[in-house]
């Protein structure tokens, strides 16, 4: 609930209490009663109460344009469409019109996407449109009832000398009003929390524009965009996070003419979509031209094999038909067989080596390959289990002294070299052990992860620490979470905040009580 909506449901909770705690005496018709004269008083405040903001006329107003800009966008989507199903003109060969049939169906992609976006967004503001209507209604009939009740009493000062029948029939009837003023503001918050958790999704979905660099062409940044792991729904599984596209935007900008033209020579070589995004996310993590060209040297014989390359360089796939469950439903992590899981009481190291390797494809390169693709001493399962092993206890030996874990201090740091340092985010620790804290923080972590980046928090019973997951996704009211006890699973924003998500890990670990928030530097 949002700080004026607790607000509100506050101020009513007191007048509710208020009119239940006064006390009528058989005095009123009389000598007078007090008690009568308060009743007067708290229902006038209550019929001054606020009525839910917003007009529903001027929101399904905007969600008509929203549905007329998604039958344009998929008349768009049918033209491309048709253009990337029919082949293209023979005069387009060899590389050359390779590259058009990747512009040609990024583009359908993109037209397609943009429909089902306006078309959501429609959705969505028609709902938020009706709940702004529903909330209204039921304030009016609150403030019905309220006048209701104020009819019951005689006009001025004489409802001092009302009588205690008549003033107790006045309070239920001003209790009933109450309460719908209460479903207007629990109708208002619902309706728009709702939209805002849809439409900042939807925001955060808009990516090709994020690569602003004058050294790309449009068609360029819109395959980039679209380029995906495969494995799962591609527009859940992009290879570039919209943190990615902005940092390697800059970072083009700012090379020198040699590295740029070096760099060029990388992405126009590069045998697929795949494998020139993960040449800009190498760019986006902050690495040299040099170590990109040895990284580029590594994967360019396996550039045309996109499974491999998510295996070896993208260790979580999103899979929509078989990890979008909540509970103790879950989906593993594993590269050759081998889990990403930790060994001991190295959940903080281990969710880190992990998020370091989803976040830096160098780094998880070594770890899947030792630096040798392709050579089956260093290419497979066991090799990559003591490389993993040998990373768990490098972090882990950076524990606070004396603690299972890390401290809050001590995680953060570890966040912001193996994590931060190439997503460009500095980590801040945040206590969250009260409901209405991971209320308030939950809109930051859904940006944070909508932005593609993961967001670390401990769980624990009571006092004691507990265990370290990372939240890594967000859909509808749920977040995808993962356990570094090698698995990926949902959980819905209802038990984060509530501290029920024992579905997580255990019952042991349900209540998320701190968090490391990614900051920009």
């Amino acid at each position: 609930m949002t700080a004026v909506g607790r607000r509100r449901e506050g101020a009513l909770k007191k007048l509710r209490e208020k009119l239940e705690a006064l006390h009528f005496d058989e005095l009123g018709k009389f000598v007078g009663d007090p008690s009568n004269t308060a009743l007067v008083d708290l229902i006038a405040e209550a019929i001054g109460f606020p009525a839910p903001e917003g007009s529903p006329r001027t929101v399904e107003g905007k969600a008509a344009d929203y549905r007329r800009a998604a039958r344009q966008a998929d008349e768009v989507r049918g033209g491309v469409s048709a253009v990337a199903t029919a082949g293209l003109p023979n005069t387009w060969v060899g590389e050359a019109g390779s590259k058009a049939s990747e512009v040609t169906k990024a583009a359908a992609r993109n037209a397609e996407h943009m429909s089902e976006t306006f078309g959501t967004a429609a959705r969505e503001l028609a709902l938020l449109a009706e709940g702004i209507s529903a909330a209204q209604n039921k304030h009016d009939f609150g403030l019905d009832a309220l006048r209701s009740a104020r009819n019951m009493l005689p006009d001025g000062g004489k409802a001092f000398f009302a009588t205690a029948e008549d003033a107790i029939q006045a309070r239920k009837v001003a209790l009933a009003g109450i309460g719908y003023l209460e479903s207007g503001v629990a109708a208002a918050e619902a309706a728009g929390k709702r939209a805002e958790r849809a439409l900042d999704k939807l925001a955060s979905e808009a990516r090709s524009g994020q690569l602003d660099t004058r050294h790309l062409s449009d068609a360029d940044r819109v395959v980039l965009a679209d380029a995906a792991a495969p494995g799962g729904d591609p527009s859940e599984n992009e290879i570039l996070t919209n943190r990615d596209l902005k940092r390697s935007g800059v970072r083009l900008n700012s090379l020198s003419a040699h590295d740029r033209a070096a760099y060029d020579r990388l992405l126009d070589g590069a045998k697929s979509p795949q494998e020139r995004a993960y040449l800009v996310k190498a760019l986006a993590a902050g690495y040299p031209m040099s170590r990109i060209q040895n990284f580029a040297r590594k994967i360019h014989p396996y550039g045309d094999k996109p499974a491999w390359l998510q295996q070896h360089l993208t260790p979580i796939v999103n899979r929509s038909g078989d990890s979008r469950r909540e509970g103790d439903q879950s989906q593993t992590v594993t590269f050759d067989g081998q889990r990403w899981e930790q060994e001991g009481d190295t959940c903080v190291a281990l969710s880190t080596v992990t998020m370091h390797a989803q976040s830096d494809p160098l780094y998880a390169l070594e770890l899947t390959t030792g630096g040798h693709p392709g050579d089956p001493d260093h290419d497979n399962g066991d090799a990559f289990e003591e490389r993993l092993r040998a990373e768990e206890t490098r972090v882990y030996d950076r524990r606070a002294e004396g603690e299972v874990g890390m401290s809050g201090k001590e995680s953060e740091m570890v966040a912001d070299d193996e994590i931060g340092a190439h997503t460009g985010s500095d980590y801040e620790a945040l206590s969250t052990r009260t409901k209405e804290s991971r209320e308030e923080v939950l809109p930051k972590i859904r940006d944070a992860v909508n932005s593609g980046q993961p967001v670390p928090f401990g769980a624990r019973t009571g006092d004691k620490f507990g265990h370290q997951m990372m939240v890594i996704g967000q859909d509808g009211d749920r977040l995808q979470i993962y356990n570094p006890w090698g698995f990926t699973t949902w959980v819905s924003e209802d038990d984060f905040i509530n501290g029920t998500m024992g579905g997580a890990s255990s019952d042991k670990y349900s209540t998320p009580t701190d968090i490391r928030l990614p900051a920009q530097k």
